[in-house]
């Protein structure tokens, strides 16, 4: 049974990463604007609606459960779809703030090299992937621990250290003049960019799958997300915000995060050698952060493969009740999409990779919040512990508002970026984005179509021998 602790640290760790940082950075002051932005018409309606229907329908699945009750099985299965594949398409840029921690470890000189970063980030990534295989109580754990050593400590250094900076007397790269909180909305191209807090917000109900695991989860769930959403947006404010001190806005990575906010700062002061410790304590953190992310929707999937909606094949669990074959296959689809780092610079890689996977899961999320409307309507008398409050009108506002945002988001995301650190040819990049979103689509419906009615008896095999390991 998971406790209220290790559910808020497990969704905290599922949200809170440090590869935001720089991204958000490159707005200053206003990102502070943007964050609360975000919070209130997005990240706030996610709590609330997954708060909502993990204790009013705690049914194993998460958000393939809740669709599936309000919009039925073939929408369900695009939800679960979504909220996996957007995370395959993601884990290049976190692997890739990885295999840089990794080589401030080891050997600094190494960042640059494709050589090193390839072979780096998928390595990290299948090392993670093995340890998954072993169950969520374990990665449960570790998730915990990593989350405090790599996250919170290394951000509260930074904030520390952009703090010493600036009572220091050393110049800030970013102006604090009241009238920069206000965001930059000349082009749809700077807006495009603040539209990938999306993905850097997203991922408080993937924990769904796992409410029926938590020890008095009619107090527990609701409270785990109320804490979880005060820290994530508390450490991403202050953590951006720190980046944007220290760190020279020209030339940026937007892969390093903190790891520039400590080679800036300890180069200063002549403290380099903390700089492998620190680069370490990163290196926890983020695949800490990668670790919850891998076994999550790969977990809810499995449950639409025990409605026989995918093969028989990818319903089968270890003795962990982990679904291996699905983990091995997301294993391979990383590695292919990792090899892109051998041919597009990585900055152009990590923004593609962002932007896809905030447009795929937004797709996920405007189901849940249209379930959410449905289920007040079609399921009114299910007991519900937590409740969004003002009856009728409050579900609407919350759920409505976003799912209003979410699509929006996705068209505004479809523009290009006006950045210098993003060397992305606009010529290229809408018909890559409009095609891969499209492909992406179209898979779900694709598969529903061709199933199979033995696949629906496939999953009753594949539970009957997972019930024989147990006994």
């Amino acid at each position: 049974m998971l406790s209220l602790f290790m559910l808020a640290m497990m969704n905290t760790a599922l949200v809170v990463g440090l590869e935001g940082f720089p991204t958000m950075a490159g707005f200053g002051l206003a990102l502070v604007t943007w964050y609360l932005f975000f919070g209130l018409v997005f990240f706030i309606p996610v709590g609330f609606v997954a708060a909502e229907l993990g204790v009013g329908f705690p049914r194993e699945g998460g958000v393939y459960a809740w669709v599936k009750e309000a919009l039925g099985i073939r929408w369900a299965f695009v939800a679960s779809w979504m909220q996996w594949i957007q995370i395959v398409v993601w884990y290049p840029s976190v692997l890739a703030v990885c295999a840089l921690a990794a080589a401030d470890v080891f050997a600094p000189e190494l960042a640059d090299k494709k050589w090193y970063t390839v072979p780096a980030v998928i390595g990290i990534f299948w090392a993670s992937t093995l340890l998954n295989l072993f169950g969520i109580k374990l990665s449960g754990l570790i998730t915990s621990l990593c989350l405090w050593v790599g996250t919170f400590i290394p951000t509260l250094l930074a904030i520390l250290f952009a703090a010493w900076w600036l009572l220091d007397g050393q110049p800030s790269e970013m102006s604090f003049e009241p009238d920069t909180f206000i965001p930059d909305l000349s082009s749809w191209g700077k807006v495009a960019i603040a539209m990938t807090l999306f993905s850097f917000l997203s991922g408080l109900e993937v924990n769904g799958v796992h409410f029926r695991r938590v020890k008095h989860p009619n107090r527990s769930i609701p409270l785990s997300l109320l804490v979880s959403m005060i820290l994530v947006l508390g450490v991403s404010i202050l953590g951006a915000l720190s980046v944007a001190i220290i760190v020279p806005r020209e030339g940026e990575s937007m892969a390093s995060g903190p790891l520039e906010v400590f080679h800036h700062f300890l180069s200063f002061y002549g403290l380099t050698g903390w700089v492998p410790l620190l680069g370490f304590c990163v290196f926890l953190g983020m695949v800490g952060h990668m670790i919850v992310w891998i076994i999550g929707p790969v977990e809810t999937l499995r449950y639409a493969a025990e409605d026989g909606v995918i093969p028989p094949t990818f319903q089968k669990v270890n003795r962990a009740k982990v679904p291996r074959n699905l983990l091995l296959l997301q294993g391979c689809i990383v590695t292919v999409l990792c090899l892109l780092y051998v041919f597009v610079p990585m900055n152009s890689v990590f923004y593609i990779a962002t932007v896809l996977s905030a447009q795929l899961y937004l797709v996920m999320y405007v189901l849940m919040f249209v379930s959410a409307i449905v289920l007040r309507y079609t399921r009114p008398n299910v007991d519900r512990p937590f409740r969004i409050p003002g009856g009728m009108p409050g579900i609407w506002l919350i759920a409505g508002t976003g799912a209003f945002v979410g699509i929006a988001g996705i068209f505004i995301l479809f523009t290009p970026p006006e950045d210098p650190n993003m060397p992305i040819d606009p010529s290229w990049f809408l018909p890559l984005t409009i095609t891969c979103f499209i492909l992406a689509m179209l898979v779900p419906f694709f598969v529903y179509a061709i199933r199979k009615p033995h696949w629906k008896s496939g999953a009753i095999e594949a539970e009957s021998d997972r019930d024989e390991h147990d006994g």
